[in-house]
C-alpha cells in the first residue's frame, strides 16, 4: 500500500509540475517571440530612409540619435533644444516647426516643412500628423523625417540646366527672329514650330502664330512631295538637302525670281 500510495503522490506532483510550468514555458516561448519581433522591427527602422520622432503634448521630444546625429546635436528633450547656433536648427526654423506642431495637437492638421541644419548641406523633409493612437499617445504628433538632400541636388542641378536651355533658346530664338531671309524649325512631326517676321512677311501671314497654326509653307507643291519631303530626307540623311524652288513672285520692277529652300536636319 505504501508503494501504491508513493507511486499516486509522484503522478500528482508531475501533473502539478505540467500544469505549472506548461504556462511559464509558453510565456517565455512567446516572451522570445515578442523580443525577435522587436529586433527585427528595429533594424528595420535604423535601415529606414525616414527617421521618427514623436513630439507630447507637454512638447517633450523622443527623438532617436539618428535623427539627433542629422541635426549635429545631443538628443533633444523639448523642442527648443532643436534650435542652436552652430548646429541643430536655425531660430527660424525651430520657431515655425514648433508651430506646426502647436497646429496640428489642435486642429489635427498635417504639415509638411523643409529645413536645412545649420552649418549643414544636409537638406531634411519633415512629415509631421498626429499619432495613431494605438501610441497611447494622445495629443503628441508623429515626425517622420526624410533626407532629402539627393533630391535637393537634383531638382537644382535640373533647375539650372532648365535655365541654360531657356536662354539658349532664347538666344536662338533671337537670332532666327533678326535675320534678313525667311527661316523655320519644324518639330519631329515635320510640322511648322517657328517661324521669323521674313517668313511670315512671304507667305503673306498675319504673325508668327497665324503661320504656324495654319501651316503656311514657303513654296507649296515643290518637287517630290512638297517641302515636307525634304525635311524628311534632311533627317533620314542626317545632313542638309538643298533644293532650287522657282516661284513666281513680282518684285519691284516686275521680274520674276526662283527661291533655293533648304533644310537641316531635325533634332
Amino acid at each position: 500500500m505504501g508503494d501504491r500510495s508513493g507511486g499516486r503522490c509522484d503522478a500528482a506532483a508531475a501533473r502539478a509540475w505540467r500544469a505549472a510550468a506548461v504556462p511559464g514555458l509558453r510565456a517565455r516561448a512567446g516572451v522570445a517571440t515578442t523580443l525577435a519581433e522587436n529586433a527585427t522591427m528595429r533594424a528595420l527602422l535604423d535601415g529606414s530612409p525616414a527617421v521618427a520622432t514623436v513630439v507630447r503634448s507637454d512638447g517633450r521630444v523622443e527623438m532617436p540619435q539618428r535623427m539627433a546625429d542629422w541635426l549635429g546635436i545631443p538628443a533633444p528633450r523639448y523642442l527648443m533644444d532643436l534650435a542652436g547656433e552652430e548646429s541643430g536648427l536655425s531660430p527660424e526654423d525651430a520657431a515655425a516647426l514648433t508651430a506646426d506642431v502647436t497646429a496640428a495637437q489642435r486642429s489635427g492638421r498635417p504639415f509638411v516643412r523643409a529645413v536645412r541644419p545649420v552649418g549643414s548641406t544636409r537638406a531634411i523633409t519633415l512629415r509631421g500628423a498626429r499619432a495613431p493612437g494605438a501610441m497611447g499617445a494622445t495629443g503628441s504628433i508623429l515626425i517622420w523625417a526624410f533626407d532629402a538632400t539627393d533630391s535637393e541636388s537634383e531638382i537644382k542641378r535640373l533647375g539650372t540646366e532648365t535655365a541654360r536651355l531657356g536662354a539658349a533658346y532664347e538666344a536662338l530664338t533671337g537670332l532666327i527672329e533678326a535675320a534678313p531671309l525667311p527661316m523655320w524649325y519644324r518639330a519631329r512631326d515635320l510640322r511648322l514650330s517657328m517661324v521669323n517676321s521674313a517668313y511670315v512677311a512671304a507667305v503673306e501671314g498675319q504673325d508668327a502664330q497665324d503661320v504656324v497654326a495654319r501651316g503656311l509653307e514657303l513654296v507649296e507643291g515643290s518637287g517630290r512631295g512638297g517641302p515636307l519631303a525634304g525635311a524628311a530626307a534632311a533627317r533620314e540623311q542626317g545632313g542638309r538637302t538643298s533644293r532650287s524652288c522657282p516661284r513666281r513672285s513680282t518684285g519691284p520692277v516686275g521680274r520674276s525670281r526662283s527661291m533655293t529652300s533648304r533644310s537641316r536636319r531635325v533634332a
